[in-house]
């Protein structure tokens, strides 16, 4: 069975954690004030078909950095997905 969805998680420099997650989204614009985590469609089940997500993750003040880290399965998908 191929797998065809990631999952992504990211926080700011923030000491607390929220339990929001985008699953069901195909890209947003997301302004993090705390950590999160994001995941492709439908995660962990494939996604739909001909998906094209963008999201746009951006901090709330010019100063601060988004740190992301990957899962370490992450894996770019294969062309038949």
């Amino acid at each position: 069975m191929m797998n065809c969805g990631f999952i992504l998680f990211f926080s700011t420099q923030l000491l607390f954690v929220a339990s929001l997650t985008q699953s069901y989204k195909c890209g947003d614009n997301i302004e993090i004030t705390s950590a999160d985590y994001l995941t492709s469609p439908g995660y962990p089940n494939s996604y739909p078909p001909s998906q094209q997500c963008m999201w746009v993750i951006s901090a709330p003040d010019p100063g601060q950095k988004i740190l992301i880290n990957f899962n370490p399965h992450f894996d770019l998908e294969d062309r038949d997905c």
